[in-house]
């Protein structure tokens, strides 16, 4: 079979050199009939259309943007004698081909590259031999238009990527630049997009700015591609953090939290040491868990010293930043420190409750028996939060005590405290007692300081419409309040600044009986209708002696008392007048002499201008031989204690 095959494939290529050869006579014989004039029209023919082939027809050359130079496969023989013609707005070079040493043979590369900036059109160029029209080559230059530009800036940018315009087609002729605020941003071309970074051109974010985008050539600018407004976003914000600005931590933090309004990708967290103007990094660790950054340390920072933690370089996941570093400042606690307690240095009761409040949460398994103490009486101690409690025992009147809280005592992170803390106040000295009621049912109030046999009393306010010596006495009761321990052991003070107190609430000088009061007395002068100012006043001296229930009040404490000396306070005047009982005559003349007063002692009627009678001062010493001495104040208001303070003590060390 294989041989047959063989067989008829050497007949078929028998045939086919038969029909060539018989072929090939026929055209021999044909050309052998051409003249040679025939001959010689066909080269010339050949010739003419070779040469308006090569340099009569322009050949096309499509201009692409996406190269800077373009070039097409095009022989160029003996390129270093050729140049250019025509438009100047392409420059025309050769490349490829052979050389001899630098002089060009041929050439297989004709490239053209724009010297002005490129625009849509055609433009033509030759190519020949010392620039002469013969054996000029010609090129059509087709160039379409600029690349088109397209801004979608309806939502807002970030401030750390690059805006980014779309291009019809890839562009790498022109330069581009993005303008804002006198600012300039270069821009780079990729393919079909211009990008154009933004964080130099110092831009707010959260702001609407305008913005152009030039198109240059050659360094120079040619045209506006795209204007418009752009937005940036709004900041990244920090809304949350585990330590507030200038807090006191207590506590012994391992981390420190901060939450922002925004998913993040990154951020750098640095604590810093502040040694007054001196920082010193502290070893940290930062990550990033959605919207929370966590800085964490390993040692426990320093007690009582200043930190500084500041976030920057925080990036959200829509490319916006911190609009500003985020600086906290704060400082870590010692031991636990009073802070408040609940009593004042003197005026307190035996029994009171007295709460000491730290600055922080103290230990709650120490012994806290052993930590505080009370000297000066009993107390039982316990202890809240951050409060110990001590509940006084009846401790005695007047007497003083001492509160101690040791160093030891410990915070809640078992943080000492540098320094014992120590607290001294007196229980109260006041003792009161209601004497008797005026007439309207008001209460008339004595005030007892001391304890001695003694008794130095003081009284105010017999004439409603003298409230200064009221105001006086009352002022010296608030300072026995923290003073009554100076009082001798043998004295007793008692005050009565108001013994009028339906005159005082009514501004009147009688009581609501519309009599007067220091006239009402049972003394050898009492009568009932009295001499005043302004005349007689009918039954002004009471109905009968003691018919008030004021004046009952006052004599009763008197007889009770039967004190040493009695000082009452009048207005107004700048006098001192006397009973001249006893010793009353010195203690008056030193009164005066302390105060700067005028003395009044024997002249009384004489000074005021009418008769006295039934007088307060002139019964006690008829019924007691008490001395007494009577001040009348310069004006009917105010106070006038602190400009006889030293002298009211003077009166209690008589």
């Amino acid at each position: 079979m294989e041989k047959y095959h063989v067989i008829i494939v050497l007949v078929f290529i028998t045939g086919l050199k038969q029909k060539t050869k018989v072929i090939a006579k026929n055209v021999k014989f044909l050309l052998s009939k051409i003249s040679l004039k025939v001959w010689l029209i066909l080269l010339a023919s050949l010739l003419v259309a070779s040469y308006v082939f090569f340099f009569v027809v322009p050949k096309n050359i499509v201009f692409s943007y996406s190269e800077s130079k373009y070039c097409i496969n095009q022989i160029t023989l003996l390129p270093d004698l050729n140049k250019q013609t025509g438009k100047q707005n392409f420059k025309l070079q050769v490349e490829g081909g052979v050389k001899i040493g630098s002089f060009y043979i041929f050439s297989n590369k004709v490239c053209v590259t724009p010297t002005i900036s490129p625009s849509n059109g055609t433009s033509s160029l030759g190519y020949s031999p010392f620039g002469s029209p013969i054996f000029q080559s010609n090129y059509a230059i087709n160039v379409g238009p600029n690349p088109k530009i397209t801004a979608n800036l309806n939502q807002p940018v970030a401030l750390t990527k690059p805006v980014e315009f779309a291009l019809d087609k890839p562009d790498n002729i022109f330069d581009y630049q993005l303008e804002i605020n006198d600012k300039v941003s270069k821009c780079k071309n990729i393919l079909y997009k211009i990008s154009c970074e933004i964080t130099s051109l110092n831009l707010k974010q959260g702001k609407k700015y305008s913005y152009k985008l030039t198109r240059s050539f050659n360094g120079k600018i040619q045209s506006t591609a795209s204007y418009g407004d752009l937005s940036l976003l709004s900041p990244t914000t920090i809304i949350k953090t585990s330590v507030k600005a200038d807090e006191i931590i207590f506590s012994k933090p391992k981390t420190f939290t901060f939450e922002t309004d925004k998913k993040l990708i990154s951020a750098n967290i640095i604590l810093e040491k502040i040694d007054n103007d001196k920082s010193t990094k502290v070893d940290s660790t930062t990550k990033v868990n959605g919207t929370t950054i966590e800085t964490s340390i390993l040692n426990d920072l320093d007690r009582e010293s200043k930190y500084r933690l500041t976030a920057n370089k925080v990036e959200a996941e829509d490319g916006s930043l911190l609009d500003a570093s985020y600086n906290i400042n704060f400082q870590t606690s010692g031991g636990p420190v009073v802070t408040d307690i609940n009593i004042g240095t003197s005026g307190i009761d035996a029994n009171a409750k007295i709460v000491i409040t730290f600055d922080q949460a103290i230990s709650q398994s120490q012994d806290i028996s052993k930590l505080v103490s009370l000297t000066g009486g009993n107390a039982t101690v316990s202890r809240s939060d951050n409060q110990i409690i001590l509940q006084l025992n009846n401790l005695p009147r007047c007497g003083q005590f001492l509160l101690n809280i040791s160093k030891s005592l410990n915070s809640k992170y078992d943080i000492g405290s540098k320094d014992d803390w120590s607290y001294t106040s007196r229980i109260n000295c006041r003792a009161t007692k209601v004497i008797g009621y005026s007439v309207l049912d008001r209460p008339i109030i004595a005030y007892y300081y001391g304890t001695g046999s003694t008794t130095i009393l003081f009284t105010g306010g017999i004439h409603g419409t003298e409230p200064s010596g009221q105001s006086t006495m009352l002022d010296w009761i608030y300072n026995l309040d923290s003073n009554a321990y100076k009082i001798p052991a043998d004295k007793q003070v008692v005050i009565v600044p108001s013994v009028n107190p339906d005159g005082l609430a009514n501004s009147s000088r009688y009581n609501a009986n519309n009599v007067n009061l220091d006239r009402n007395f049972a003394s050898s002068s009492w009568i009932a209708d009295i001499d005043s100012s302004s005349g007689i006043v009918v039954n002004g001296g009471g109905s009968v002696s003691m018919s008030e229930p004021e004046t009952k009040a006052l004599a009763n404490l008197t007889s009770r008392l039967q004190p040493r000396l009695e000082v009452s306070f009048h207005a107004q005047g700048r006098l001192v007048g006397a009973n001249q009982m006893g010793d009353s005559i010195n203690i008056g003349n030193l009164y005066a002499d302390s105060v700067g007063y005028n003395s009044m002692i024997g002249q009384a009627e004489a000074t005021m201008g009418y008769s006295i009678t039934g007088e307060y001062e002139e019964w006690a010493g008829e019924q007691y031989d008490t001395p007494a001495i009577l001040i009348e104040l310069p004006s009917a208001s105010g106070s006038y204690f602190w400009a006889h303070q030293s002298t009211l003590w003077k009166m209690v060390n008589i």
